[in-house]
């Protein structure tokens, strides 16, 4: 995966979203928690600076982190895929509305089609 950067918001609006769709088949799984806070070491935040993004994506509204993501640039609307898409298979149970709020995201923040093995796939690299 290339070098990302995310501001504060774009960052809390992915934590918004990845925390809709851990959630989305009603109930947030421990794989699940573990790899939002896990995506922290990934961009080198502390755990301080994670539990201000966390706290930050409590007060973005839905639409906020959709139109936030909807402005990204390729690579970084690539990681959102990605991320998404892991985070749905991380329990080995894909929920269908967990799918379905996949595919919501990806038609109306314009996100790059992509399959589940290729956001793993994608991750692990």
């Amino acid at each position: 995966m290339e070098y990302l950067e995310f501001s504060q918001r774009e960052m809390a609006a992915v934590i918004n979203l990845a925390t809709m769709m851990a959630s989305a088949d009603g109930h947030v799984d421990e794989e699940e928690k573990l790899m939002i806070a896990n995506e922290a070491m990934r961009f080198n935040l502390t755990p301080d600076k994670f539990k201000q993004r966390v706290e930050l994506a409590k007060t973005i509204k839905g639409e906020e982190a959709l139109a936030l993501i909807a402005t990204m640039n390729d690579a970084q609307k690539r990681y959102v895929t990605a991320y998404l898409g892991t985070l749905m298979a991380i329990n080995g149970d894909i929920d269908d509305k967990e799918m379905a709020l996949w595919t919501l995201v990806s038609t109306i923040c314009k996100l790059p089609t992509m399959t589940i093995g290729e956001a793993i796939d994608y991750m692990a690299n």
